[in-house]
């Protein structure tokens, strides 16, 4: 009766918002026996009537959460309860049994006085490799740049950039203005290297208008290299596919706009660097708030929405070596073969990420997101260690282990079998933190951080992709945008900074800087080359020109010339007086030698020539 009445009411609540067609329909009783499922069916379907033309603006929740804390539960402490008055005899047990029977010992298998297991030992010692190695020594920060971001990345966009330009071009009326010509790539550097000084100056959100002021607040960096139409045009313009075939492309790849440019520099990062005895595998979110059929939700992240990146890198460096951009469901599994495919997604994500370094006996540390008994033992077979915190859920763990009132701050337990180590580990009260691995075989305390070695062992190794991502929000080029390819670019951007930093400081003769000095000296030699071809057309304005030689060290001083400088040869027209007159002059600029005559120029002495 309590369920009729409220839906009795519920039903005159929608009453004014739904249309009775049924005759007799207003005539409802509650002790009627279909009651229910006619009220049922008309809230069912007043609630369904959504719009279906929202494809590009949906957005995928996240079930990524990666506490490690887990809290005692109702059920744990109603089953830990049970298990002990159950319990007729208190002897100890050897052995401890998850709920799926799975057998844990309670002593190590390892002796504690044996050498380095087998599967620690790291043949590839971290560093350079690849076609970086040809610099030697040394080498300076746009040549190392240059091997993540190659020529056929630079030409790829160049090409399709340039057609961009073509189909604009035709929407002004003055199609000789000159911002709408086509971009080169000397010309095209330099625009990735103004992003780049927008990345040092914390600038990348900063109105353009700021940017490029003339009353002294602007940044003159950005006025010398190229104007501001010519700065927002070239943004407006960059493509990085060719979109006539684009829609057939998209039909079996999702990331077609994109794709091409993402994966030749992820294996150009594999190509030139050779990773720690650690990596860590996690997501990282792609602040975007446009159209995008596979923008995330994450709440716990700090943009919250987005576009998923599953990376794997350096857990001391920070180096990202392999990564894929997630684009809904079954795009996990993509490069598996059929019997990989048939795991969960958790794991066909850690077994795609790790392919480049299977078989090298290296560490693998990730959350609870992805651990799973299964993972760690496939990972086992590829000849990769593992390292991960596990959700209280999972059936192989021992109800001993599980969060429970009784535990004490401090309190470990240890399970064991011959290749895996499972703990438990009390926090705070009320709390538990389990922990899976195939790395550890023995029980072991961290006295620096008072916690059990593997706890100690997961904090130092967890934080790879955090740190990459916190490192691409310090100093990042992304601008607003509503095009998803584009905040990919940038982010390419990011990580080709903190990659090619990685790469300067394994270089054993290389000059000692910090990242923003880096990101100063790479930004410079980007843009010197359109400097220096900018300071030589005689088109530009002078003031530009002259703000041009003060940057590159070129510009003329009064005091280096001459008081009495020869003549002319043979008498020139003056440049600055009108073509009608026509004025012949024997005299010239003492600063840009350009003719000039008496009347248009002016005398100073030469106490002032420096002034």
């Amino acid at each position: 009766k309590f369920v009729n009445v409220f839906l009795f009411f519920r039903y005159f609540q929608l009453k004014k918002k739904i249309k009775m067609d049924e005759a007799g329909s207003s005539n409802f009783r509650l002790n009627d026996p279909n009651f229910q499922n006619i009220i049922l069916d008309i809230l069912a379907e007043n609630c369904s009537e959504v719009s279906d033309d929202v494809t590009d603006n949906m957005c995928i929740d996240s079930n990524h959460n990666s506490e490690s804390e887990q809290n005692v539960s109702e059920s744990d402490e109603s089953e830990t309860e049970s298990n002990t008055d159950n319990d007729d005899d208190n002897r100890p047990s050897k052995f401890f049994y998850g709920k799926n029977k799975f057998k844990w010992s309670v002593e190590e298998f390892a002796s504690k006085n044996t050498r380095t297991a087998r599967h620690n030992i790291i043949t590839k010692l971290p560093g350079l490799r690849g076609p970086i190695k040809k610099f030697g020594d040394t080498a300076r920060p746009s040549e190392i740049w240059n091997i993540l971001f190659t020529e056929n990345i630079i030409n790829e966009i160049l090409v399709w950039t340039n057609i961009k330009i073509d189909s604009f071009r035709h929407k002004y009326k003055n199609l000789m203005q000159s911002f709408l010509k086509n971009v080169d790539e000397v010309e095209l550097r330099s625009l990735f290297g103004l992003l780049f000084y927008s990345a040092v100056f914390k600038s990348n959100h900063e109105n353009a208008n700021t940017l490029f002021a003339t009353d002294g607040t602007g940044r003159e960096i950005f006025r010398r290299v190229m104007s501001k139409k010519r700065f927002l045009f070239l943004i407006s313009c960059l493509r990085f596919d060719n979109s006539d075939t684009r829609t057939e492309r998209k039909e079996n790849d999702p990331l077609a706009p994109v794709s091409e440019i993402f994966i030749e520099f992820i294996e150009n990062c594999k190509l030139n660097y050779s990773l720690s005895s650690c990596v860590t595998v996690d997501e990282m979110l792609v602040s975007f708030r446009g159209r995008c059929k596979f923008k995330m939700y994450i709440p716990n992240k700090p943009a919250k929405y987005g576009l998923k990146i599953m990376c794997l890198t350096d857990s001391r460096s920070h180096y990202l070596f392999n990564a894929y951009i997630y684009a809904g469901q079954n795009t996990d599994g993509l490069t598996l073969d059929h019997t990989e495919k048939k795991f969960s997604k958790p794991t066909q994500s850690v077994l795609r990420l790790s392919k480049p370094i299977q078989g090298t006996n290296r560490n693998v540390t990730v959350d609870n997101w992805f651990s799973s008994i299964e993972l760690v033992e496939l990972l086992k077979k590829k000849k990769l260690t593992y390292v991960g915190t596990l959700k209280k859920n999972k059936r192989e763990i021992p109800q001993a282990f599980l969060p429970n009132k009784k535990s004490t701050v401090g309190f470990t337990q240890y399970g064991f079998t011959k290749d895996l180590t499972l703990l438990s580990y009390v926090p705070k009260p009320n709390k538990a933190v389990l922990l899976i691995s195939s790395m550890h075989n023995q029980k072991g305390f961290d006295n620096d951080v008072q916690k059990p070695e593997i706890i100690s062992y997961y904090n130092n190794t967890k934080g790879g992709v955090d740190a990459l991502d916190e490192k691409c929000s310090v100093y990042s080029t992304g601008r607003r945008t509503r095009r998803w390819p584009l905040a990919i670019f940038y982010r390419l951007l990011d990580i080709s900074s903190v990659n090619s930093y990685v790469l300067y400081n394994s270089f054993k003769n290389n000059e000692t800087m910090t990242r923003a000095d880096y990101l100063k000296s790479l930004a410079f030699e980007l843009v010197s080359s359109e400097l220096e071809r900018r300071f030589e057309n005689t088109c530009i304005s002078r003031e530009i020109r002259s703000g041009i030689g003060r940057i590159l060290g070129k510009s003329k001083n009064l005091k280096d010339t001459p008081v009495h400088e020869d003549k002319l040869e043979s008498r020139k027209t003056c440049r600055i007086c009108p073509p009608k007159k026509k004025r012949k002059t024997i005299y010239q600029c003492k600063l840009c030698g350009d003719p000039i005559c008496l009347e248009c120029s002016r005398k100073i002495c030469s106490n002032c020539f420096g002034n």
